[in-house]
């Protein structure tokens, strides 16, 4: 039997929201640029109501086990949270100050989206049938953010160069 059962892999996906909400509200506190704050303030929004659904897909799992997967798969899937920062013990708020520009900021925040896009679509191959649409919805949601987060760094860069190679040193979080 597996380590992790999904209602466990489930609360990984709240920590990973509530520690991105804690990051984006962070980032609306001390960005003066109008677009990029109304953009965190609406990104924590949405991870909040992430959360929620993490929420009641832990509830919802409580009873089931993972048996179709090799041991490998589950160690895969414990060093993909391992290496969520938002699913670790480092401080979204202080990572938050932490970060010069809107620029640097949106390119942060990139890499935690598609950090959790990754987690979550491998969380998706673990759940019930039934409950896979939850975790579908927050995937397509996960990639709309990095969408909007493109759209909004278009406006802070001038070149090429500076919107595809991002600046900063960020930890684990490979942008």
């Amino acid at each position: 039997m597996w380590f992790f059962k999904p209602s466990e892999i489930a609360k990984i996906g709240m920590k990973i929201e509530e520690n991105g909400a804690a990051f984006y509200r962070a980032l609306a506190g001390t960005t003066e640029e109008p677009e990029a704050k109304a953009l965190f303030d609406f990104m924590a929004g949405e991870e909040e109501q992430h959360y929620k659904t993490f929420e009641s897909l832990a509830d919802k799992l409580q009873g089931y086990d993972i048996t179709s997967f090799e041991n490998d798969y589950e160690d895969y899937m414990r060093a993909l949270a391992n290496n969520s920062v938002f699913a670790t013990g480092v401080n979204p708020v202080e990572l938050a100050k932490g970060v010069n520009t809107v620029t640097e900021a949106i390119d942060l925040a990139l890499g935690f989206e598609k950090d959790s896009v990754l987690f979550y679509l491998q969380f998706k191959k673990m759940a019930p049938e039934e409950e896979e649409f939850g975790v579908e919805a927050i995937i397509d949601e996960e990639q709309k953010h990095i969408h909007r987060l493109l759209t909004i760094k278009k406006m802070y860069t001038t070149t090429r160069e500076e919107f595809y190679i991002p600046k900063g040193d960020y930890g684990d979080a490979e942008i």
